[in-house]
């Protein structure tokens, strides 16, 4: 890491997270680092914050789970620096530390100390228009739980699955860990370059998850003119899908950074599932 003079804090509102926001941010004031609240926060801890789209930092540090860094990701943070959270939520595949380590943690940082990982990310577009960017996945699902819908899965222009199903995922190798899994999808290193496509209770038991090349285009279909579906993306953003509609899916030009200080992901797999 590059020296931090600029640090965006983005903060579960708990108040153990509160609590522990307080003590960063009298550290690093100690260390005359500026810090920017995010707007939701700053109301929290009774000071002036900014929307995460317009913070310029070195580093966002984000208290919370997998669930705060998935929404601050979704507006930007991750894109021009660098993203270390601290898990104050339940699986934490994408924190880096745990609240009680953060001074120990902030220590290695200021010394210098971590590397860069980045992330791969989906754009999604929805008639021809980018309706957002997913760094776990974008699921299309139907709006009513007992209802399947009837969907075309396109790899590249190739017709690669029809299929009768509760839904279909499109995951990147970070979302490989969340819902894709849950629905019986693999595990999929994120060094990996590719996307996981992973049908949602489908009526056939020959539906499978694929595995394609991540520079890949994938187009879902409705087929179905009976049944609503919504199109969630990393499950911030949700619109509803008409009949014949498409979601396309691509690589997205930008990344996610993440601030790393140990290679521990199987570890992590290992003691989370």
């Amino acid at each position: 890491m590059e020296k931090i003079e600029k640090v965006g804090l983005i903060v579960k509102r708990t108040p153990e997270a509160r609590r522990v926001a307080q003590e960063i941010v009298k550290y690093l004031a100690e260390r005359d680092i500026d810090v920017v609240y995010d707007a939701e926060c700053a109301r929290d801890l009774g000071a002036e914050g900014c929307e995460i789209e317009a913070m310029q930092v070195d580093l966002y540090l984000v208290l919370g789970g997998d669930g705060m860094i998935l929404k601050a990701a979704s507006r930007g943070a991750g894109d021009r620096a660098p993203v270390l959270g601290f898990n104050f939520g339940m699986m934490g595949f994408l924190t880096e530390a745990k609240p009680e380590e953060w001074r120990s943690t902030l220590e290695k940082v200021l010394a210098g100390g971590g590397y860069v990982e980045e992330r791969s990310k989906l754009a999604v577009l929805v008639r021809g228009r980018r309706v957002g960017e997913a760094l776990n996945e974008a699921v299309v699902a139907s709006a009513s739980p007992v209802k399947m819908l009837h969907l075309e899965v396109y790899v590249d222009g190739a017709l690669a699955q029809v299929l009768r199903s509760d839904g279909v995922i499109v995951a990147t190798p970070t979302g490989s860990t969340a819902y894709s899994m849950s629905a019986g999808g693999p595990i999929i290193d994120p060094r990996t370059r590719a996307v996981v496509i992973t049908p949602i209770c489908p009526f056939s038991s020959s539906a499978r998850s694929v595995v394609i090349p991540e520079n890949l285009t994938v187009k879902i279909k409705l087929v179905d003119a009976k049944e609503r579906a919504l199109l969630v993306i990393d499950g911030q953003r949700v619109l509803e899908l008409k009949a014949g509609e498409e979601v396309i899916l691509k690589k997205s030009s930008s990344v996610v950074k993440l601030l790393k200080l140990k290679d521990d992901y199987y570890e992590r797999i290992r003691e989370r599932l």
